[in-house]
C-alpha cells in the first residue's frame, strides 16, 4: 500500500492497527461508496425517465428489482434511512452485506470498523438519499437529483480514489489532523 493511500485510510477514520494488520483494507474500504453509488445509480436508472442512460451504463439486477418495485421516491427514503443507519453504528448497511455474504463467498477479511469521519459520511449519504426521495414525491426534480448525484458522484471518487469528500469535511470542520485513530 502506497503511503498515499494509507494517509487516505486514516483520514477516514480506519485504525491505525486495521490499516496495518488487514492486507485487503485498501479494496474493503472502497466497497462501501461503491455500493453506495451503485445503490444510488440503479434508484435514478430504475425509477426516473431523466435518467436514460443509467440502465445501460450500469446494468446491475438491483435496478430492476429495487428502483421499479418501490417506486423512486420511496427506494430513496428507504436508501437514506438505511444509508443513515452507518452513521449511527460502526458498520454501514453495505458492510453488513458484505459481511454477511460476499466475504464468507470469496473468503476475505470482514470490513473494518468505521471511524467517526466515515460515519459522519454515511450521515451525510443518509440525509442526501432521504432528500432526494422526498424530492422524488414532491415532484420537484431539483431536489431530488442533485442529492442523488451529489452522492453518487462523491461516493465514486472515494470508492475509486480512496479520497473521501465527508471525511476531509469532517476534518475541516472538527480540525482534526488525518493521522486516524491508533485503536
Amino acid at each position: 500500500m502506497t503511503g498515499r493511500i494509507r494517509r487516505l485510510l486514516l483520514m477516514q477514520g480506519f485504525c491505525q492497527r486495521d490499516v496495518d494488520s488487514v492486507p485487503e483494507i485498501g479494496r474493503l474500504a472502497r466497497w462501501t461508496p461503491l455500493s453506495c453509488a451503485t445503490f444510488g445509480t440503479a434508484g435514478l436508472a430504475a425509477g426516473s425517465t431523466w435518467f436514460p442512460l443509467g440502465i445501460g451504463l450500469f446494468p446491475y439486477a438491483i435496478a430492476g428489482a429495487s428502483g421499479l418495485w418501490t417506486g423512486c421516491g420511496r427506494y430513496f427514503i428507504v436508501l437514506g434511512i438505511l444509508t443513515l443507519t452507518g452513521g449511527l453504528t460502526r458498520h454501514s448497511i453495505y458492510d453488513r452485506l458484505y459481511n454477511a455474504t460476499v466475504r464468507r463467498v470469496l473468503h476475505t477479511a470482514a470490513v473494518p470498523e468505521h471511524g467517526a469521519p466515515r460515519r459522519f459520511g454515511c450521515a451525510i449519504g443518509g440525509f442526501m438519499y432521504t432528500v432526494s426521495g422526498v424530492g422524488f414525491l414532491a415532484g420537484n426534480i431539483w431536489v431530488a437529483f442533485i442529492p442523488a448525484l451529489f452522492m453518487i458522484t462523491f461516493a465514486t471518487i472515494a470508492g475509486l480514489t480512496q479520497w473521501c469528500f465527508a471525511s476531509a469535511l469532517h476534518a475541516w470542520i472538527f480540525a482534526r489532523t488525518p493521522a486516524g485513530p491508533q485503536c
